[in-house]
């Protein structure tokens, strides 16, 4: 079904396929950072007729219909629920655009704390608000492809878009954030104790937080068949706690993934 769709993208040579950048709650960084490609993005427009991208022109959008529409953000309300239906009825091939979207980022942490007396500390008037338990995006609709990460690799976006137009399949290779940190020589933290996911998290980002020594904190979400439990064990050896491993699970939204993958091992948490 994909691949006819795709090569209805790639066949029409007169009419450029309509591609919409929608978010929904989120800081947009992922937006931004197809942006920081600089003339590489723009020259999409030469392939491409963006109809609706909110960082290139402040005006009310209508939903219109699209070839293909990258969604970034959480649907943290019911407006913006309705708002990601509205979107798939009308776009062709729907792609979830970073971790927020794929996995619920940082505001799926509340799905595992009392929702309503976080919001009763964090608003004066929480009872007048929505606050939803957070849905990853295919819990919500059906997703044709995922870019994760916090934020998107770019490059990523730009083989997916021109994969798209030419037809071509797209994948992501199943290698962990490890392979891509020892490949660059950089300094292995779980080795020094600290709690790094490295093992078990889909690579693609170039270990950008391990160039700085940071411990990978999963924002890619699990790769297909990730050991996961003998990871965990491998942490509680080091002497990290069920409750530390549980925060740092939490940051990203792999607390659910992680439930997930128990029940199929075979399955990536970030879909």
């Amino acid at each position: 079904m994909l691949r006819n769709k795709q090569s209805s993208l790639s066949q029409s040579r007169t009419k450029r396929p309509k591609v919409g950048i929608v978010g929904l709650t989120s800081c947009e960084g992922c937006q931004f950072s197809l942006l920081d490609l600089g003339n590489r993005f723009f020259s999409l427009l030469k392939y491409v007729e963006i109809v609706e991208f909110r960082l290139m022109e402040e005006r009310v959008f209508t939903t219109p219909k699209m070839d293909i529409c990258f969604v970034e953000g959480s649907a943290v309300t019911q407006a913006n629920e309705k708002k990601v239906k509205e979107i798939r009825k009308r776009s062709k091939i729907l792609v979830v655009l970073g971790n927020c979207a794929a996995l619920g980022g940082i505001h799926q942490i509340k799905n595992h704390h009392d929702k309503d007396k976080l919001a009763q500390e964090t608003y004066f008037h929480s009872q007048a608000m929505d606050n939803p338990e957070i849905k990853r995006m295919s819990e919500l609709v059906k997703v044709d492809y995922t870019i994760p990460g916090c934020p998107v690799n770019s490059l990523e976006f730009l083989r997916l878009l021109y994969s798209l137009l030419k037809g071509a399949d797209f994948y992501i290779p199943p290698k962990p954030v490890c392979f891509e940190c020892q490949a660059r020589g950089y300094k292995c933290v779980l080795m020094e104790g600290q709690p790094c996911l490295g093992p078990v998290i889909l690579g693609g980002c170039e270990a950008v937080c391990l160039k700085s020594a940071m411990p990978c904190q999963g924002c890619r979400g699990y790769f297909a068949g990730a050991q996961a439990d003998n990871h965990f064990k491998h942490l509680r050896a080091l002497g990290h706690s069920a409750d530390e491993i549980n925060h740092l699970l939490e940051i990203y939204g792999l607390r659910d993934s992680t439930l997930i993958l128990k029940k199929d091992p075979s399955r990536n948490g970030s879909g």
